[in-house]
């Protein structure tokens, strides 16, 4: 008689026998969450932001302060993270950022002026900002590559489900809430997360062989917030100025760059810096930041494009808007979970990443097409459903090769840093985003002003030049030359992927 098959060997780590294989499981899902709530949180901001701008009154000059208060702080705890976690424990750390973020999150909802959500914002940035390294880092810090993979799995499935979940139940809540759903919902959710990490975190740190200096060198935390502030905020004002239309905006992204530059300078003479620039020169890293900086350029211009082309352009709901963010979410948490089984049988992973930028063309050039008044929702659903897989193809594949040449003790300064350029990253890419569309908005607004004379149909009617009438037919044109404009900018978007698709089959550094 045949043995019976053997049991499926129970999911475990060396460094911490006492967690079981439940515990363990739940300690991977919920690092992902946790990441996964800086993920939401910035994702919402900007799909939400023309809700929570009259919510609060706020101008568009107004508004970016608070975009960019939360990504200085945040660039800030990304900094720091090393020293704080080695003085603490990275549970700890994790638990006082959630508790910062809930208290964000609540100041936000509460703001009644624009200086209370820049305020609230800030204080989000200095809970969230954190996260994505600090839980990234554990896995490395407890398992050892033969036991990460279990970790791995339910790290980005908790991740993408987080990004899945928040816009599809947030547009729910605004309806019946209002704008203070966004952040009441970041505050709400973040509670479970909090009570997870209390209780699957393990309790005791693996030993540090590199204990922490006594002291923190405190002009270069202030250099490096000040510069991300300065610089972070003029990236993101070229959403409505123009750079070189005064000679404010370049000083004031050559100050924050002079910061930046201090902060450094003041980094590489210290014993124990936040981050040791010395160890982050292996090239296999280098390329791999590149790649990095890029995704989230192009991520972050996607994220900007398709709730301003799908509300402004082609009149959809916010809750249309969401649910298309959903499943692009939920594509992207399935594709995580599958291709981290999968992780052994994908060779040749140079090609899996230009497969991921031929979908990403692909899903751009799909977007331009469907771009015509009265498309419905559900022609936009196969643009999503390849947008999803991007994460999964680029980002995914990346991490698993950037860090192949780093030993255990250099990573935390590799993540560190890589998440510092994510963040300056996503304000570039969202900036240059914003300058093409106003540039493409006003091009066609002015070609199809040309074109409007008193032989128009629409001038034709009895009331033609009332005052609604005129109305009506300025929110066409304008509604005209975001569709034109948005057409153009992803017609760019494309060919840039297909370009860089081309770079990584035919470079030899990064395998």
């Amino acid at each position: 008689m045949a043995a019976a098959n053997p049991q499926r060997p129970r999911m475990q780590i060396a460094s911490h026998p006492e967690m079981g294989h439940w515990r363990l499981s739940l300690f991977g899902l919920t690092l992902g969450l946790v990441t996964g709530i800086d993920f939401s949180s910035t994702l919402m901001m900007g799909v939400a932001s023309q809700h929570i701008q009259g919510g609060v009154g706020a101008a568009p000059a107004d508004y970016l302060y608070a975009v960019s208060a939360y990504a200085a702080t945040a660039v800030l705890m990304n900094m720091v993270l090393d020293q704080i976690a080695r003085r603490t424990t990275y549970k700890r750390f994790t638990i006082a950022s959630l508790l910062v973020f809930i208290i964000g999150s609540l100041l936000c909802a509460e703001a009644a002026s624009p200086s209370g959500l820049i305020a609230g914002k800030a204080v989000q940035g200095l809970g969230a900002g954190g996260l994505f390294a600090a839980s990234r880092i554990l896995v490395q810090l407890v398992s050892t590559p033969a036991e990460r993979a279990p970790l791995m799995l339910r790290f980005g499935g908790g991740a993408f489900a987080m990004l899945a979940i928040t816009p599809w139940l947030t547009s729910i809540f605004l309806d019946d809430i209002g704008w203070r759903a966004v952040f009441l919902f970041q505050a709400g959710i973040s509670l479970p997360v909090l009570l997870s990490v209390i209780a699957t975190y393990p309790t005791r740190a693996p030993r540090d062989p590199h204990p922490p200096v006594s002291t923190l060198d405190w002009p270069a935390a202030i250099a490096a917030a000040l510069g991300a502030l300065v610089f972070l905020h003029t990236l993101q004002e070229m959403r409505y100025t123009r750079f070189f239309s005064s000679p404010q905006m370049p000083l004031a992204a050559l100050l924050g760059v002079g910061l930046f530059a201090f902060s450094g300078w003041r980094l590489y003479r210290h014993p124990d810096p936040w981050i040791d620039f010395s160890r982050l020169a292996g090239r296999q890293y280098l390329y791999g930041l590149g790649f990095y900086t890029l995704y989230y350029l192009l991520s972050s211009a996607w994220a900007f494009l398709l709730p301003t082309l799908t509300q402004s352009g082609l009149g959809l709901t916010f809750r249309s808007t969401c649910m298309l963010l959903s499943t692009s979410g939920t594509v992207s948490a399935i594709g995580a979970v599958l291709i981290t089984l999968g992780m052994a049988l994908v060779f040749r992973k140079r090609r899996v990443i230009a497969i991921g930028f031929i979908i990403y063309a692909c899903a751009a050039m799909l977007l331009s097409y469907q771009l015509m008044p009265g498309a419905p929702d559900y022609a936009l659903v196969p643009v999503v459903l390849l947008e999803g897989l991007t994460p999964v193809l680029l980002m995914v594949q990346v991490a698993s090769m950037t860090y192949l040449d780093l030993p255990v003790e250099d990573f935390s300064h590799a993540y560190q840093f890589k998440n510092v350029c994510k963040q300056i990253a996503s304000a570039s890419g969202t900036g240059l985003a914003s300058v093409f569309m106003q540039d493409g908005l006003a091009a066609h607004r002015t070609h199809l002003v040309e074109h409007v004379t008193r032989f128009t149909p629409a001038l034709q009617m009895p009331d033609a030049l009332s005052a609604t009438s005129l109305a009506r037919i300025s929110l066409e044109i304008d509604r005209q030359a975001t569709l034109l404009a948005g057409m153009d900018m992803l017609h760019g978007f494309a060919a840039l992927c297909v370009a860089m698709a081309v770079f990584v089959l035919l470079q030899k550094s990064f395998r």
